[in-house]
């Protein structure tokens, strides 16, 4: 139970009661006022500002209406103090068997705690990687596959139908290119010349394979094809041989896509056509020409082409779709795709872009507007760029220059999982160090480390008392013991995992997970310690079984909760280190 959801809904008909206000949906009221957890303990376990904000649907000044609605609140189950603050904030202190009340909940429902039906039956598409098939994945590529994957998990948390998608750009200037590259490592090997790889080529080592097979295949066969044949058949090979790493690369870190879409077939399938005749029938599309732009780019040309009405759709200009010499642009493929996402989800959709697409959000936000007639239907969470740190110096790379570090060779050093826990402890837009000497510590600096200790000394404690004999099963919630500071903050903060959750989905930020889990084992940790310095505090009490049970309950309920975090993250929870 999300008890912030719990107790907003009860303030808000206790609000409606005092007011004698008659509002048949108060969906829109309910989201216009917060209940939180105060970041002041002396403020109380729960606030709420709903006096300051609904305040002005009735005659009473925000205080005024507090003090009304006060004795109300006063009466609801778990709660034991109410007082108001300032202007009119209501702050709410709760009785310690409230929460010793959630505590049971959290071992009753088990793994299944923090999920919700909140968004139940909605669809939603989470685009993330695609990486050009053109190389393994790198560093660069990593956080926001990371970053898509426990939003996905995380989505599914609260009910949605998600669908984790891969959108192949195999069409296009960088696949002639990679073609090229390939074709030049294979008349290598085939003359035994040595051959220069030509500035702007992909000279790494990783396409001799895909050379070699073609050798083995074909001999010497492609050096006397016709050109476009033989690179559409380099082209085919190459995209399929370095694809099938991209999925190897994916597996290393847990993650299974349910679709790979491919942009050579949306424009064989006239997909990018029947799209723009969409748009042409709503009239959003013309044949003009775009002012000189202040720096010149790839689309722009001084001649009158085919243009979309972006402008109209909140984007700075309008923009080009197809090119005075009726070449298509990679936005009209772009709008194409996106079109094609919106018929097979019959929901929304979000994309994990890196920073450099950041200028391209506003571009194809617009045209998901005109194809859909609606707000919001596409959402872009940028990923900034991560910076490699070993021996306290930066690791530098480049993929056209061949020297880059690969997601195989990060994980080969330090492991999945701290290369997925690592990624989230930044919000997404924030540049984050990933340095190799740290993810390997054995410290509490280490957050990777410190989680799973939590974990792993709780699954020790657990596995001593199945050992002297104790039945979680049988007995009883034995809880009105926990009422040290310390157990009631650990309560508290147990509390608070489906309103997590929650906003975590909403928000669209995977991170506020890691963040909330690093929280939750330190104030483990600091149980911990404190028990090791007071005997009252110990997990197992001699001759007392109910304030025992009543210490591993609540172990247990961080062993749930942390597990359960873990997992969204597809961040192994060992019972041993």
């Amino acid at each position: 139970m999300n008890i912030y959801s719990h107790f907003k809904s009860s303030f808000l008909e206790i609000f409606l009661k005092v007011t004698k206000l008659k509002i048949e949906d108060t969906t829109e009221l309910k989201k216009k006022f917060t209940v939180e957890l105060p970041r002041d303990d002396s403020h109380g376990d729960i606030s709420t500002n709903i006096s300051l904000v609904l305040a002005k649907h009735s005659k009473l000044n925000p205080r005024e209406l507090s003090k009304n609605m006060k004795p109300l609140i006063e009466k609801l189950d778990g709660v034991n103090k109410v007082s108001i603050e300032g202007p009119g904030f209501v702050n709410i202190n709760l009785e310690n068997s409230f929460w010793h009340k959630q505590l049971e909940i959290i071992i009753n429902l088990d793994e299944k705690y923090g999920e919700s039906t909140t968004f139940q039956g909605k669809n939603i598409n989470v685009e993330f990687v695609s990486a050009n098939p053109t190389g393994p994945l790198h560093v660069g590529h990593v956080r926001g596959a990371v970053i898509g994957d426990v939003l996905s998990n995380i989505l599914k948390k609260v009910g949605f139908n998600v669908t984790k998608e891969y959108y192949i750009n195999d069409a296009g200037n960088q696949i002639d290119i990679l073609a090229e590259s390939v074709f030049l490592r294979y008349r290598e090997l085939v003359t035994k010349e040595k051959i220069e790889i030509p500035e702007g080529y992909y000279p790494g080592n990783y396409l001799i394979p895909i050379a070699e097979g073609l050798k083995t295949k074909y001999r010497a066969d492609l050096l006397e094809n016709d050109d476009n044949k033989r690179i559409d058949l380099i082209k085919d090979t190459s995209i399929k041989y370095i694809l099938n790493l991209i999925k190897n690369d994916l597996k290393l870190l847990n993650i299974k896509m349910d679709v790979y879409s491919s942009e050579k077939k949306l424009v064989q399938d006239l997909s990018v056509q029947k799209t723009i005749k969409e748009l042409e029938n709503k009239n959003l599309v013309y044949f003009g020409s775009l002012p000189t732009p202040k720096s010149i780019n790839d689309d722009w040309e001084p001649k009158e082409q085919t243009l979309f009405k972006a402008k109209l759709f909140g984007d700075d200009e309008d923009r080009t779709m197809i090119k005075s010499d009726g070449s298509l642009t990679y936005f009209a493929s772009d709008i194409a795709y996106h079109r094609d996402k919106l018929i097979r989800t019959k929901g929304t959709l979000i994309n994990i872009w890196g920073a450099d697409h950041s200028g391209y959000i506003k571009r194809m936000t617009s045209a998901v507007k005109a194809l859909t007639d609606l707000d919001n239907q596409l959402e872009v969470k940028v990923c900034q760029m991560v910076n490699l740190l070993k021996d306290n110096k930066p690791i530098k790379m480049s993929k056209r220059s061949g020297n880059f570090i690969t997601l195989k060779d990060i994980i080969n050093e330090v492991g999945g999982d701290a290369i997925r826990f690592i990624m989230l402890t930044r919000k997404s837009d924030q540049i984050l160090d990933f340095d190799f000497n740290k993810v390997t510590e054995k410290t509490k600096d280490n957050p990777v480390f410190y989680v799973k200790y939590a974990h792993a000394r709780i699954c020790s404690v657990l596995k001593k008392a199945n050992e002297l004999g104790y039945n979680f099963e049988k007995e009883n919630f034995n809880l009105k013991y926990l009422n040290h500071d310390i157990h009631l903050k650990l309560c508290k903060h147990l509390s608070n995992w489906p309103k997590i959750i929650e906003t975590s989905a909403i928000y669209k930020e995977p991170h506020r997970i890691a963040f909330y889990l690093i929280d939750l084992s330190s104030i483990f940790h600091s149980l911990w310690s404190i028990g090791r310095e007071k005997d009252e505090l110990r997990f197992f009490q001699k001759d007392d079984i109910n304030r025992t049970y009543a210490y591993l309950n609540l172990i247990k309920a961080t062993k749930i909760v942390i597990a359960s975090g873990l997992k969204i993250m597809s961040v192994s929870a060992p019972e041993e280190m």
